[in-house]
């Protein structure tokens, strides 16, 4: 490729490589690109182009610009590190984690270092920064995702990395965030979300669907991803499982947030509308899909879920509620945390013992998986 990333002294840099043929023989130009960016090396080697489409000859450009040794770059910014992390470290990541950390890039809190050379990214810089943060009022949460966009961007361009930044700085302590309440939906208002059948202002095919991705989250614990990737062979009616694959997002589909598959009992308030549903479908068809047959897209069932809890002036619930009052009945109906982990797909048992400590014993009277 004429413009190309290369390797050159442990380090990748924008490398022009062009050769151009001519009656009198051959020249090339390589060398490397004076401005470090894609767009920049390209600008660079269409300014070689066209003074050899006008002189015939490159030769004038090779002895008045003499490739620059890599030591002699301009230093790199951080702009240069976010485009080594977008095209190295990034495309690495699942679909649901590259959409959080663009959003992050994209934030005015990160986007403070902009130009900055790699080398004024101190402990004494970054101790600034989040001071800064914190008097615009930023919560605790938003300031440790803040925090932890910018070590994993600096870390991609650290000593295991480009070695643009070595060593890496000291980073102050991440802010601690306190455990957040878990926000489950009522038995009542689950009862009348599963069983609208006369909608005002909304066509009732549209209910249904939105009903079948609701039941599918509170009778399986189903994140909203893996509920938009689920397809007909992950749902064994015979056996009366359901195996969770996949997860979508942004129209991608890859593994689960915990990594690997899981199977979950098909809990018997789910077991009739999925034979409904099922009936017909082909092994690669989407299970939970919007009236017109298409998959849901990312914010189609939160907005579909919405749309139904206005209708039913239902407050307070939200749709990942719904696998919140899946894994909170469970405990309450004495499945053990172990087992909980397994059924709701934790990578750590912290994470699932946030059920343990709900106290909403309404649940009780609905107890998921009796068949």
């Amino acid at each position: 490729m004429p413009v190309a990333r290369r390797e050159i002294k442990g380090a990748k840099y924008w490398v022009i490589d062009r050769r151009f043929r001519s009656a009198t023989g051959e020249e090339r130009f390589r060398r490397v690109s004076q401005v470090q960016t894609k767009p920049g090396a390209e600008a660079e080697e269409r300014r070689v182009i066209d003074y050899w489409n006008e002189h015939g000859t490159i030769k004038p450009l090779l002895k008045v610009e003499p490739e620059p040794a890599p030591e002699a770059q301009l230093k790199k910014t951080w702009n240069d590190a976010v485009s080594h992390f977008r095209e190295v470290t990034l495309p690495k990541k699942k679909p649901s984690t590259r959409k959080g950390y663009e959003a992050l890039l994209s934030g005015p809190g990160i986007r403070r270092w902009a130009a900055v050379p790699l080398d004024e990214i101190t402990t004494e810089a970054i101790n600034v920064w989040d001071t800064d943060l914190i008097k615009t009022g930023m919560s605790d949460s938003t300031r440790r995702n803040q925090h932890i966009i910018l070590r994993a961007v600096l870390k991609s361009v650290g000593p295991k990395g480009t070695k643009w930044l070595v060593p890496l700085p000291e980073y102050p302590t991440l802010p601690k965030v306190g455990e957040a309440a878990l926000i489950t939906v009522s038995v009542e208002d689950l009862h009348l979300l599963l069983n609208e059948d006369r909608p005002k202002y909304c066509q009732l095919n549209a209910v249904r669907a939105a009903q079948l991705a609701m039941a599918v989250a509170a009778y399986g614990g189903l994140r909203a991803g893996e509920v938009r990737a689920l397809r007909r062979r992950d749902v064994d009616l015979e056996r009366g499982i359901i195996t969770v694959r996949l997860a979508r997002t942004a129209g991608e589909e890859s593994t689960p947030k915990s990594k690997h598959a899981r199977t979950i009992p098909i809990a018997a308030p789910l077991l009739e509308r999925l034979k409904v549903r099922c009936e017909g479908l082909k092994p690669d068809d989407h299970v939970c899909v919007m009236a017109d047959g298409t998959p849901w897209g990312d914010q189609g069932i939160l907005s579909a879920m919405k749309r139904a809890c206005l209708r039913l002036k239902i407050e307070g619930s939200r749709y990942h509620g719904l696998r919140h009052f899946f894994g909170v009945t469970l405990v309450k109906g004495g499945v053990d945390i172990r087992t909980l982990q397994g059924l709701l797909g934790h990578e750590n048992i912290q994470t699932t013992a946030r059920y343990t400590r709900h106290d909403d014993r309404n649940l009780l009277r609905c107890p998921v998986l009796t068949s």
